[in-house]
């Protein structure tokens, strides 16, 4: 497909790597020219500069064959404006990142009367990503398919766990065939595991089960967080995503919101009603200890900085909060903050840049309609893709065990009439069927994928 992506900060550039690697012809355009020239340099991309809202400047960039434009910058104005323009110039879909409220509330009327297929808020995504990891309390991330009915949770396992030293088949047997272990990181390494793949201490496992079961299950395997539930909650940073997820918990959770800038703390208070905002400097230790942070059942960290996260959470672990949850934007941080924490790490760029991709391949082959739902794991070197199954899939009403799979492709759960599968070799795939797919450095695109 011939893309477009206007803006190249860091999720455009993510963006142009990846659709890049799978095969796109991909054009990023910027008014920098340093930066398309240092993007074209390390990328197989083209490159143009100008401006996304001047004709002559997107026609230059080849518009009217072009089939998605995706526009990144940091101004929901610029993004929407140029979106408009393309649409009217020949661009099939175009995809606008946005992240004030107000234009994500219009959304229906963006779709039909300005001809903007995606309106996408990275932040309202991370924050719901956070709230799916809150009733996990002892999983690190967690991902939903077939519409909430399935979930997958990533787990560290620990030596006191009593799981360590056992293979894939007696922890599965343990808990009745209720869940299955469809990847594990280990080191640097990764693996899609058989039955007789033993799981190590500090192995990090990929879970999938069913909602109402998946809970009690990862508390079992990590019983090292003492919380069985989160109630209390303490946010620190005013961020667009604290007052997302601030808004989806406050009506279940007792919630404490920390802000420096009095100004947003007075607006906050204003738009959170059931959230107790507090003025003060995160730095402060005394501060957090006045604030409650001993008491709570998890810290999530939210501010612009990754030191101050990063150190809010060493702190937060320190007092012993059950479940920290920590925001980084540089990649790089993350691997200091695994060094003294095993818990969930949040990259908001990462969250944005699955859901535009997974809109790319959903209209790269609309004329099936496989792919639900993508999810990338392990810093993407493993991805979670659900498709619903047609009379195209080869291998239809066959037992596993007598297909030929591609290396390092599991599948992790069927859903067939509201039924929940999880796969032995003498189960088969259905017209209709929902199936979990994980692949490891491969990219499934579309179910046949998966066949030798």
């Amino acid at each position: 497909m011939d893309i477009i992506i206007v803006g190249c900060g860091k999720l455009g550039a993510n963006l142009a790597k990846s659709l890049s690697e799978e095969n796109h012809n991909v054009t990023v355009f910027d008014k920098n020219e340093d930066i398309i020239n240092n993007t074209v340099d390390l990328l197989d991309v083209q490159g143009v500069v100008g401006g996304a809202t001047i004709r002559s400047d997107l026609e230059e960039a080849g518009v009217r064959k072009t089939d998605i434009l995706i526009a990144t910058t940091s101004s929901d104005e610029y993004n929407i404006l140029s979106c408009i323009i393309a649409k009217k110039l020949g661009a099939k879909h175009t995809v606008a990142r946005v992240r004030n409220p107000e234009y994500i509330k219009q959304i229906n009327f963006m779709r039909e009367e300005l001809g903007i297929s995606m309106l996408f808020n990275p932040d309202f995504n991370a924050a719901l990503e956070i709230s799916r990891i809150i009733q996990f309390p002892s999983a690190i991330h967690v991902e939903s398919f077939a519409d909430g009915l399935i979930d997958l949770a990533e787990v560290k396992i620990h030596s006191g766990s009593g799981f360590a030293e056992k293979t894939v088949w007696d922890i599965s047997s343990h808990f009745n065939k209720k869940m299955l272990i469809c990847a594990v990181s280990r080191g640097d390494e990764v693996y899609i595991p058989n039955g007789n793949f033993v799981i190590n201490a500090e192995d990090k496992i990929y879970v999938t089960g069913r909602h109402r079961d998946l809970s009690s299950i990862v508390k079992e395997l990590n019983p090292g967080k003492k919380v069985a539930s989160i109630k209390d909650i303490l946010i620190i940073g005013g961020s667009r995503i604290a007052f997302y997820l601030a808004g989806m918990l406050e009506s279940q959770r007792n919630i404490v919101l920390i802000e420096k800038d009095e100004m947003k703390c007075e607006q906050l208070s204003e738009l959170l009603s059931e959230t107790t905002v507090v003025c003060g400097d995160a730095n402060e230790y005394d501060f957090l200890k006045e604030a409650g942070i001993e008491k709570m059942d998890a810290v999530i960290t939210l501010t612009n900085s990754d030191e101050l996260n990063i150190l809010a959470t060493v702190f937060a672990e320190t007092c012993n909060v059950p479940k920290n949850i920590t925001k980084i934007d540089n990649s790089n941080l993350s691997i200091v903050l695994n060094k003294v924490s095993s818990d969930s790490v949040i990259d908001v760029t990462s969250i944005a840049g699955d859901s535009i991709i997974h809109y790319v391949r959903a209209k790269k082959y609309a004329e099936t309609g496989e792919m639900k739902t993508l999810y990338k794991l392990v810093d993407g070197r493993v991805e979670a893709a659900e498709f619903i199954v047609d009379a195209r899939m080869k291998n239809l009403n066959i037992p596993l065990n007598g297909i030929s799979f591609k290396k390092d492709v599991l599948i992790a759960s069927i859903s067939r009439k509201g039924k929940l599968i999880f796969p032995r070799g003498d189960d088969v795939m259905l017209e209709g069927d929902r199936v979990v797919v994980v692949s490891k450095e491969r990219k499934i695109e579309k179910i046949n994928d998966i066949f030798d």
